[in-house]
């Protein structure tokens, strides 16, 4: 019996220590129920009182002209409208993405790491990828119209007609040839 006295005594005081006696905050009386613990009875939530934002429906910051997105900002984008088009990604880490079905249409990717990247049918049109790494990236499908490959390193990409280009392809995809000797 002392022993549970002391237990609920020590208790009460780590309680008291801690704050939990302190009175509770407000509650708004919300959907027509009472709060009995402030004494009122209101229908309507105080309009005054501090709300969480609601960020999951709040529009993306939208970048200046020119301005390089953040990874984060690209991959809120991919999940929206995977429009890309005009942007700058220069000199960014994109190692794997999914960029497939994307506008990026005169976007600046110039320097970017783009190994491994799925560009499947997206329109690469006037892009820039000078010195990009696009080791392994896939632009079956793609329009590659006027885009700028100096530089640009293709080791085992696989291009727009789905054959893969050999080791040493830079600025161009050079075809590995597939026919026996």
């Amino acid at each position: 019996m002392a022993l549970k006295l002391r237990v609920l005594i020590t208790t009460g005081l780590f309680l008291a220590t801690t704050g939990a006696f302190l009175t509770p905050s407000p509650v708004l009386a919300q959907d027509g129920y009472a709060n009995y613990d402030l004494g009122t009875t209101a229908t309507t939530p105080n309009e005054a009182a501090t709300t969480v934002p609601d960020t999951k429906n709040a529009p993306l910051y939208e970048p200046k002209p020119g301005e390089k997105l953040s990874f984060k900002q690209i991959t809120a984008i991919l999940r929206t409208t995977r429009n890309l088009a005009g942007r700058n990604l220069s000199g960014l880490n994109l190692v794997g993405l999914d960029l497939s079905d994307c506008s990026l249409k005169g976007a600046d990717m110039r320097g970017s790491n783009l190994e491994r990247a799925n560009m499947m049918g997206s329109n690469l049109e006037r892009v820039d990828m000078t010195g990009a790494n696009l080791k392994m990236a896939s632009f079956y499908q793609s329009a590659l119209t006027a885009a700028k490959l100096d530089q640009a390193v293709l080791d085992g990409a696989i291009w727009i007609d789905k054959s893969i280009c050999a080791e040493g392809s830079i600025g161009e995809c050079r075809k590995i040839d597939t026919k026996p000797e």
